[in-house]
């Protein structure tokens, strides 16, 4: 049984909220713990210890309280008192996804760092997309960062985990998906003079190795990011990512 551990309220209580994880136990700061009941004041971490210990009954999580020092020792400073420990991320099966009424989609491939694949996540999941698809070899063996960076939404958006990225794509295009690569080059396509409709499935590369060559050939248009100004560079998949997902977004609408 793998265990990992969540870092702060918003990476723990979206677990415990989309039920992504199982968690064995949640484990708080006690001189934290105590000075926020303490206090006049705090209101906001009241709720927020509140709710996760009506949750932490309900389901029979154990709850442990630690010493500062060895708290501190253990998980640093910076998880504001509050650590779970959990499970791996239960992952949805390609077909769970693909059975989504007219779905927005978005397949990560090659992001190679956990804070900028977080981010990603978060920026697909405050642009609408109902559901990502992943290689098996992903950043969620990373989760404490990925979960953190992407402000919970790793835990709150459905994932699949796909042997065969190639093969996702083909499925998707016998469903009527439209797929879209993202890439600048011949025959790619200005992002903001387009027009989408769902279904739709955006795919994301990263900076290094970037889409294959194969599914490539299975995308049904090319995008590309028209710059203001004439540069020699190219956005991240970080920052290339929020500006896509917005733009499609607010073009096929919830």
């Amino acid at each position: 049984m793998n265990k990992t551990y969540l870092r702060g309220y918003i990476s723990v209580s979206a677990a415990l909220l989309a039920k992504s994880r199982d968690v064995y136990r949640i484990i708080y700061d006690r001189t934290r713990f105590d000075t926020v009941f303490n206090s006049k004041y705090h209101n906001e971490e009241k709720r927020q210890y509140n709710f996760l210990k009506r949750v932490a009954k309900e389901r029979k999580i154990k709850t442990d309280f630690m010493d500062t020092s060895a708290y501190v020792s253990l998980f640093g400073e910076d998880t504001g008192g509050i650590i779970a420990e959990v499970g791996d991320k239960k992952f949805v099966s390609d077909d769970e996804l693909l059975g989504i009424k007219r779905p927005y989609l978005a397949i990560l491939d090659g992001i190679e760092d956990p804070y900028n694949f977080g981010q990603v996540l978060r920026c697909f999941y405050a642009a609408g997309v109902d559901g990502i698809v992943v290689p098996e070899r992903n950043f969620y063996t990373a989760s404490a960062v990925v979960a953190r960076a992407s402000a919970g939404a790793s835990e709150l958006l459905k994932v699949a985990s796909v042997s065969s990225v190639e093969e996702f794509c083909v499925k998707a295009k016998e469903r009527g998906i439209t797929l879209l690569a993202t890439a600048d080059g011949e025959g790619s396509e200005n992002l903001y003079e387009c027009d989408f409709e769902r279904p739709i499935c955006v795919i994301i590369g990263g900076e290094r190795r970037g889409i294959s060559k194969k599914v490539m050939a299975l995308c049904d248009k090319t995008l590309r990011i028209e710059y203001p100004k004439k540069v020699n560079i190219a956005l991240s998949a970080s920052s290339a990512a929020p500006i896509i997902a917005f733009e499609i977004g607010r073009k096929i609408g919830l």
